[in-house]
C-alpha cells in the first residue's frame, strides 16, 4: 500500500501528524508492506527568509488568525502535545521557510532506497521530518539555516556532504516545488493531506488510534487483504 503525503515542516499539525503515522503504522500487522512518500507543501511560499516578530504577530500580521485566535490556537496545540510528550515553544518559535528542510527531506529517499527502508514507519524521510519538526517547534532553531538542516540530519547518520548536495542541486529544489504545484492543482488547501493508493483521501489532524483504523480499512478496501 502506497501513501502520498503533503506537509509543511513548519505546520504543527503536520509534526503531531507525522509522529501520529508513525505511531500508527508501527502497530499496523501490514507495515512492512507500506510505504509512505512525503511531498512539500508550502503554507506561505512567498515567505524567503526568517522573520524576527513573534509566531503569533505573524499569523495575525498575515491576516490567519487574530491574536486571540492565535493564543487559544497554542494553547490547544500545547495541550495536545503535552499529552504525548510534545513540548511546543511557540514563545521561542522562529518563522522561518521550510524550503531547506523539504530539499533534504526529498533528497532523504535516496537513503531509504540504499538501505532498503522505503517501507514501515522508520523510512528516513519519515524520521528526519519528524527530527526537523522537533527541531522548529520544540528546540526553537532556524530550520532555514543550512547548518541547523545539516546538523539534524548527521544526527540520523545522512553525510553532511550529502545533505549538503541535496540543499545546493537545483533539480531538488525543482522536484519540492513541482511536489507543492501538484498538491495546489489536487485542491490540497490544509495539511497533513494524505492519499491513500490513490483512492483514499486523509486530512486535518487525526488521533493514533483513528490513524490506525484508517490504515486497516484502506488496507481490506484495496485487496490487500485478500492479497
Amino acid at each position: 500500500m502506497h501513501i502520498d503525503l503533503w506537509f509543511d515542516v513548519t505546520c504543527p499539525w503536520s509534526y503531531l501528524g507525522i509522529r501520529h503515522w508513525r505511531q500508527a503504522l508501527s502497530s499496523f500487522d501490514h507495515r512492512d508492506e507500506v510505504e509512505i512518500t512525503l511531498h512539500a507543501f508550502f503554507l506561505d511560499p512567498e515567505l524567503d527568509s526568517a522573520r524576527e516578530e513573534p509566531r503569533r504577530v505573524y499569523l495575525m500580521n498575515e491576516g490567519e488568525l487574530t491574536y486571540e485566535e492565535a493564543v487559544a490556537l497554542d494553547e490547544r496545540l500545547e495541550k495536545l502535545g503535552r499529552a504525548e510528550g510534545v513540548v511546543f515553544d511557540f514563545e521561542k518559535l522562529i518563522v522561518a521557510p521550510s524550503s531547506f528542510a523539504h530539499r533534504v527531506i526529498n533528497a532523504a529517499r535516496i537513503e531509504d532506497y540504499d538501505r532498503d527502508t522505503l517501507y514501515g514507519p522508520d523510512s528516513m524521510q519519515l524520521k528526519l521530518a519528524e527530527a526537523l519538526g522537533r527541531a522548529h517547534f520544540e528546540m526553537a532553531l532556524d530550520i532555514s539555516n543550512s547548518d541547523v538542516v545539516i546538523g539534524c540530519a548527521q544526527d540520523l547518520g545522512l553525510d553532511a556532504q550529502f545533505v549538503l548536495d541535496a540543499l545546493t542541486d537545483p533539480h531538488t529544489a525543482s522536484d519540492v516545488f513541482s511536489d507543492f504545484q501538484i498538491g495546489v492543482q489536487m485542491g490540497i488547501d490544509r495539511v497533513p493531506t494524505a492519499l491513500i493508493d490513490r483512492q483514499f483521501v486523509v486530512q486535518d489532524h487525526q488521533t493514533v488510534p483513528a490513524l490506525g483504523n484508517i490504515l486497516a480499512t484502506a488496507w481490506a478496501n484495496t485487496g490487500k487483504e485478500e492479497a
